[in-house]
């Protein structure tokens, strides 16, 4: 195996007590008794304290339908990636995480008309299934995977605001309570609201996404959120006394000396296992967290091929193929960073993966028993963060899909454009021209 340097992309201590005895028999003859020395009193040792014992990795068991869901939005999470990487924008490192964008969507269907939610369905591969069965995968989804590793920290959050001039449909309200664990709330969507939803944003990511709405992104008729939070220890830790700064080499040409993390495992007492996977476009890794239910997992381009060669190769099949690879030698240098991005083209990349879906005039009126306004605009963000170093990792996510008002249309021609006068019925130009120099 390679020496990976870069990156693309989851004892019980036991005390024993010995205690002696000792016996006498008054038929034999008795010693004289030894002068008494007073001697020190030296306190014993505070008893060691056991670790807490750790029930293991528990799987997520699916019922019925639910794995061939769980395997389409596998699927949608790939292809989602493969446009968000299509659509950056230089100097870029996108991270975004599909299972709180899948979780919002799951919700956001619920609202919709019929045939909105059917195109919606179709957009994140669940052609063929109802909203029913998609409630009752999430249901499962997230309560399986919060309880995949009692070592980990995973926890999972769900909310909506809705301005309260309107009234929410009972039959959704009760779908995202009973399915997602969703908080509820209408609001006047006043500078107040803003700031309990960014409130809420924090304290469900531990401060590391502490804004979601502002300015710039400030949705007035409803906010459904999602919130997703991960910290993990490895389940071998790298030692901080290797990580030292190495050449990195960037996308752009540019080279830089970035903090490094080694893993040299035939040095080590007790040898981890990672899994690698070595192709003649890629070398892949997966290192495992403790009781490994999650895994930190990476793809590398060979020198003679590239990002955009790989990417297409990669989905969840190469991923399970991935895991059944093991090499206990590898040589394992990988850098220590910090990610933090917004998704500000959510929209624009969802629309991508199915241009009959137009995202932004999606009828959400299921959702309320009031009629939401004709010019309603819907509008998405996702801000995340990651964290890897010695110890592990931490990562965090906040979707938010809203609601906007538009109000009235606004167009104003103060820069160049075209012109002319054309004939209605027919579309003839009779003129056509440009205005923009200034010939004066």
């Amino acid at each position: 195996m390679k020496t990976i340097t870069n990156l693309l992309m989851t004892i019980s201590l036991c005390a024993s007590t010995f205690v002696f005895f000792s016996c006498t028999n008054d038929d034999e003859p008795q010693l004289p008794e030894p002068e008494v020395v007073e001697e020190e009193i030296v306190p014993a040792d505070e008893p060691k304290v056991e670790e807490p014992q750790s029930r293991g990795a528990v799987p997520i068991v699916f019922a019925g339908n639910e794995r061939a869901i769980n395997d389409r939005l596998n699927d949608f999470a790939w292809r989602l990636f493969r446009e968000a990487y299509a659509q950056k924008k230089a100097k870029d490192n996108i991270l975004l995480s599909p299972l709180s964008l899948e979780i919002a969507l799951g919700m956001f269907q619920n609202g919709l008309v019929e045939e909105d939610q059917q195109e919606m369905l179709k957009t994140m591969g669940l052609e063929g299934y109802t909203a029913e069965d998609v409630n009752a995968y999430f249901k499962r989804m997230i309560a399986g995977i919060v309880e995949a590793d009692d070592l980990a920290t995973l926890e999972i959050a769900n909310a909506l605001w809705y301005k309260d001039k309107y009234v929410i449909n009972a039959d959704f309200q009760q779908s995202l309570e009973a399915n997602f664990e969703a908080k509820v709330q209408d609001a006047p969507f006043d500078n107040a609201t803003i700031d309990a939803i960014n409130k809420w944003c924090a304290e469900k990511t531990h401060d590391l996404i502490t804004e979601i709405v502002n300015d710039d992104f400030s949705p007035d008729i409803f906010a459904l959120l999602n919130a997703v939070y991960f910290k993990a220890g490895w389940e071998s830790v790298f030692d901080k006394d290797k990580t030292q700064d190495m050449p990195f080499y960037y996308a752009d040409g540019t080279t830089a000396n970035i903090p490094m993390m080694q893993k040299y495992p035939i040095e080590e007492e007790i040898q981890p296992y990672f899994n690698c996977l070595e192709t003649m476009e890629y070398q892949a890794i997966a290192l495992p967290f403790k009781n490994k239910a999650f895994c930190w997992f990476a793809f590398l381009p060979e020198e003679e091929s590239s990002i955009e060669e790989i990417l297409p190769l990669i989905n969840s099949e190469t991923l399970g193929m991935l895991m059944q690879y093991k090499d206990k030698y590898a040589q394992i240098i990988i850098p220590k960073y910090e990610v933090s991005y917004t998704l500000s083209n959510l929209v624009d990349i969802i629309d991508v993966l199915n241009p009959d879906l137009h995202f932004k005039i999606l009828d959400f009126n299921n959702a309320f028993d009031t009629q939401l306004p004709p010019d309603l605009e819907i509008v998405a963000r996702q801000k995340t963060f990651f964290k890897i170093n010695e110890e592990g990792a931490e990562a965090a996510a906040v979707t938010v899909i809203g609601g906007l008002a538009s109000g009235p249309y606004s167009i104003i021609f103060n820069r160049p454009f075209i012109y002319g006068i054309m004939e209605t019925s027919s579309s003839c130009p009779l003129f056509i021209g440009y205005f923009g120099d200034n010939d004066k």
